[in-house]
């Protein structure tokens, strides 16, 4: 035997792999492990993260969609001195669920409306914590400031909340 005959047997094992690697490529078969993340994903998560969206008016959502509202007194927010000043702030997850609406009424009273069943009350007092912490009463900075910063605090004990049912 060669070192001729040795390098063909190379090439055509290489030749054979390569085209098991093509045939996996072009006709690619699931694999139970592939199937198994389909049937995960099938089930919904809780939300574990939250987006924000802005309006530059004031939002109820529907009696229907509401499962509580909760005043949010003793707590004020700073104008912007530029841009838009926001009047309401949609918290939605990435398949834009929506979980709650916080909005000013038409006295200028900030509510927030929960659109899903989350346990909040108690944590009132770690929100007014975070809004005094941050300084959303005097924070102008657009959007992350005023009622994007208290908007902030609420994200978190919303993400907190959903953890922890």
């Amino acid at each position: 035997m060669g070192p001729l005959s040795f390098s063909v047997k190379i090439l055509i094992s290489l030749l054979a792999l390569s085209l098991c690697f093509l045939s996996q490529v072009a006709n690619p078969r699931p694999t139970l492990a592939q199937e198994e993340l389909k049937e995960e994903r099938l089930e919904p998560e809780p939300f574990s993260d939250l987006n924000l969206r802005f309006s530059n008016r004031p939002l109820t959502p529907p009696d229907t969609l509401i499962v509580q509202t909760i005043p949010l007194t003793g707590i004020s927010v700073a104008n912007p001195f530029v841009a838009p000043v926001p009047q309401a702030v949609i918290f939605e997850d990435d398949r834009r669920q929506r979980v709650a609406v916080l909005s000013t009424d038409s006295s200028g009273t900030l509510k927030l409306y929960l659109l899903e069943h989350l346990s909040l009350d108690h944590k009132l007092p770690a929100l007014v914590q975070c809004a005094n912490n941050r300084g959303c009463e005097a924070d102008r900075t657009p959007l992350t400031g005023g009622l994007g910063c208290l908007a902030l605090c609420i994200k978190e004990l919303l993400e907190l909340s959903a953890l922890n049912q």
